[in-house]
């Protein structure tokens, strides 16, 4: 019965899938085909057995960043199962974010047996190079097909990736070649899951995580040349670790901090909880102020740099020590070249600087000299934006950096787009995003995906608010193609500033205005409402800051995908942000 080619072909599909889902696979998204007909079916019936979720796209670039969004929210991997030819190039965008992210994804993609190879035949590529440059591996099965491939290959193939997870996360590609016939009959199939239920689906397997050492002569290297009775600055970048291991940093970060009396520079998308004792309010701004007041002669760095210029001067310039703390990265994260790395987490750091130290719990340091005046400073830039950022004002972009952490609710999530907004935010928002999960994609810090994103984090964590600018949003418009999403608990707030508004503050001054728009700002006359219709989602169009808060009710009310747009006036923005600054900084 399970000789043929047809039944091997499903036979070892539900096994693959399977181990995968022992594996942590929770959530898989399906593009459609013909030749990964096998996987598709396998996944069906997983899905009835409810061992698995199961949503479809017909996009694969869409698919690739939904996938990212789920693992990133739920800190499980997710799975996009395409068929073959350029299908697996689309999923390139989404592996190049994974892999700068840290973020385990699977890409499981069929193909032709290697006999249809080289020879000319239709939609036979070599798919196989195509994510090769930035997935952790590239595995396959029987180079021959699928149905010549043991289980014991299969589950070899799958104790690699999840040793492979576990050391270095990142996106893992399976390319998997099957021959036909890709179908399978109503008998056959009946058949096959009798003996896969029988034989194999409650069949225990042994998957050894890897347990990760630290380097205690690494951490004896660096920790030398830290002084703990001299001052320094905690400085927390984008979190790119797993989101459930966030608390266990959390609770690092809480004990280093009284371990020193350091003051906390935490960037929106740190992860860093909004009570840890130290941290410094509107810290770029104070930063910008007092880069060159500020006397101290060490830094522990966490994680990768934040997009902050004012902070990559402040720490090119920096005479003293530099510590870089990463969360599971092997490769370099210190683009000055400036620091010692240590790769083994805050959490390990931490245990061997206690131990070394002899430190308990009840030796807390009093806040520093210096942290205590960052902190003044930082209050005192609090009170001027206070001052000058009132829900009667008109809407420009960094006073919604301000404001809107405010109106959306304390515990809610948001996802911020890349360019505009998160510069925004890390500049105007006062701390506001760290009283939830704060998500930005700042591995490769593109804006594709960005609609697919979101709505892969909604299905994990809601309601959430998406804050995008136009281009960012209608680059991946394809992402409403994506199964049930007008119905996710999304709220976008849309800025739309007719084009891409970064390069109004950086290439105005020498350009003309329609040399600007042409090259860089590249605006699109869009009806917003006809196509909000078109995709059939909610929409409103709001002036004020009033009416805002009111859509953010409604939004949340209505518990489905939310379009929510704010018009900007550019110039209007650019002269009120340097008339604020001027206000902070000075000329």
């Amino acid at each position: 019965m399970t000789s043929s080619i047809e039944c091997k072909n499903f036979l070892r599909s539900l096994q693959l899938l399977n181990l995968l889902i022992k594996i942590g696979v929770q959530n898989l998204i399906l593009c459609p085909g013909s030749r990964s007909a096998p996987l598709a079916t396998a996944a069906g019936e997983l899905n009835k057995l409810g061992l698995v979720n199961i949503f479809n796209s017909i996009d694969e670039r869409s698919a690739g960043f939904h996938s990212l969004g789920i693992s990133t929210a739920s800190g499980n991997l997710s799975l996009v199962i395409t068929t073959s030819g350029t299908a697996v190039s689309n999923l390139l965008p989404a592996a190049v974010e994974a892999d700068r992210s840290c973020k385990g994804i699977i890409f499981l993609t069929a193909d032709r047996p290697l006999r249809l190879k080289d020879c000319g035949a239709n939609q036979t590529v070599n798919q196989e190079d195509f994510l090769s440059s930035v997935c952790r591996r590239v595995l396959s099965t029987n180079l021959d097909g699928l149905h010549e491939t043991q289980e014991n290959e299969i589950l070899d193939l799958v104790r690699i990736t999840e040793k492979q997870i576990s050391t270095f996360p990142g996106p893992i590609h399976l390319n998997i070649p099957i021959d036909k016939p890709l179908d399978i009959s109503l008998l056959n199939k009946k058949n096959v899951l009798e003996v896969f239920e029988r034989i194999y689906l409650k069949k225990k397997y042994v998957f050894q995580k890897v347990d990760i050492k630290s380097d205690k002569k690494k951490f004896l290297e660096i920790s030398k040349s830290l002084n703990l009775d001299e001052s320094g600055i905690i400085l927390v970048g984008p979190y790119q670790g797993s989101i459930n291991d966030l608390p266990s940093f959390n609770n690092s970060l809480g004990q280093l901090q009284e371990i020193t009396g350091w003051p906390v520079f935490a960037d929106p998308v740190s992860g860093v909880y909004s009570d840890l004792r130290g941290l410094v309010v509107n810290w770029e701004l104070v930063l910008r102020k007092n880069k060159n007041l500020i006397n101290c002669y060490q830094l522990l760095r966490l994680g990768p740099m934040s997009s902050s210029n004012d902070l990559e001067k402040f720490l090119m310039n920096f005479q003293g020590v530099q510590i870089l703390i990463k969360e599971k990265n092997k490769r370099k994260l210190d683009p000055i070249k400036k620091s010692f790395e240590y790769d083994f987490g805050l959490s390990n750091f931490t245990s061997l600087l206690k131990e070394e130290l002899s430190i308990n719990e009840k030796n807390k340091k009093s806040l520093t000299p210096l942290a205590l005046d960052l902190i003044e400073k930082g209050n005192q830039v609090k009170e001027i934006l206070k001052e000058n950022i009132t829900y009667e004002n008109q809407i420009t972009e960094y006073q919604l950096a301000n404001l809107v952490p405010k109106l959306w609710p304390a515990n809610n999530p948001i996802m911020l787009s890349a360019s505009s907004p998160i510069r925004d935010w890390l500049t105007f928002s006062e701390n506001g995003t760290l009283t939830r999960n704060c998500f930005s994609f700042r591995g490769a810090s593109g804006i594709d995906g960005t609609l697919s994103l979101a709505l892969g984090i909604s299905r994990i964590k809601n309601p959430l608010l998406l804050v995008t600018g136009d281009l960012a949003f209608l680059h991946d418009i394809n992402g409403w193609l994506i199964e049930n999403s007008i119905d996710m608990n999304l709220t976008i707030l849309l800025i739309n500033n007719n084009g891409g508004n970064i390069f109004n503050r950086i290439y105005k001054k020498n350009f003309k205005e329609d040399e600007l728009k042409k090259l860089f700002l590249m605006p699109k006359e869009i009806n917003w409402p006809k196509l909000a219709e078109g995709y059939q989602v909610n929409f409103r169009s709001v002036a004020n800051f009033k009416k805002l808060r009111e859509a953010f009710d409604w939004s949340i009310s209505i518990e489905k995908s939310v379009i929510i747009k704010v018009d900007i006036d550019p110039q209007n923005e650019i002269c009120e942000k340097n008339s604020l600054l001027e206000k902070i900084i000075g000329s």
